[in-house]
């Protein structure tokens, strides 16, 4: 067979192929739409935006009392 001639039946099951294709991309584009249709809205909250400030005073060192210090360096008893 020359080589510009396509054969039939490779032809036709090109086509078989891409129709398949074709309705597999339908059924996941409406199994998409019906999982987003269950999620609920996305929002974000108002305190994601905000700025939590930290003080700069030293905190009580009796917050600290009986904690183990777990830091790098730390001391060994």
């Amino acid at each position: 067979m020359p080589s510009n001639t396509i054969d039939p039946t490779a032809l036709a099951e090109a086509h078989r192929r891409l129709a398949e294709l074709d309705r597999a991309v339908d059924e996941t584009r409406q199994a998409l739409a019906r999982l987003r249709a269950c999620l609920p809205p996305t929002c974000v909250p108002e305190q994601g935006n905000r700025l939590i400030e930290v003080p700069d005073t030293p905190y009580d060192p009796a917050m600290w009392h009986g904690a183990e210090d777990e830091g790098i360096g730390g001391h060994h008893h």
